[in-house]
């Protein structure tokens, strides 16, 4: 269990980094602190069920494991609570604000404008007010 909870915190860690790979589990972000977190339980579970009858080199090794597993779940904690101080880049439009015209291609590969969104006529015949634009930070 010990061994694991080690993996576990590493893998953790890891999913922080592996954003653009095409699994869906690494984007969620509170799974990049619970991983840490399941890890740090179950080395401290590890090191609860061994440390009894356990000779010094492994205690020794235990609490080692035992610390690492503990920092990087406190600095999966940091990190998240701090990415969230990223300045805003200068260039980017507010909310509200008119963004330029641009022209994308639309899921079958025929190009698209905002403007070209906002002028043709929905299904009940209304032309729609705004567009809502997401920007991801992969490409999928």
């Amino acid at each position: 269990m010990f061994w694991w909870g080690l993996l576990v915190t590493i893998l953790g860690v890891a999913s922080t980094f592996l954003y653009w790979l095409p699994i869906p589990v690494v984007i969620i972000p509170w799974i990049n602190l619970a991983l840490p977190l399941i890890g740090l339980v179950l080395v401290i579970t590890g090191l609860l069920r061994f440390w009894p009858g356990a000779k010094a080199g492994r205690k020794i090794l235990g609490v080692a494991v035992g610390l690492l597993s503990t920092a990087v779940f406190v600095l999966s904690v940091w990190g998240h609570i701090h990415s969230k101080n990223i300045p805003p880049s200068p260039g980017a439009p507010k909310i509200g604000q008119r963004v330029p015209d641009f022209t994308l291609p639309d899921s079958s590969g025929q190009p698209v404008s905002l403007s070209q969104l906002l002028t043709t006529p929905l299904g009940n015949s209304a032309r729609p007010k705004a567009a809502l634009l997401v920007f991801y930070r992969g490409y999928w």
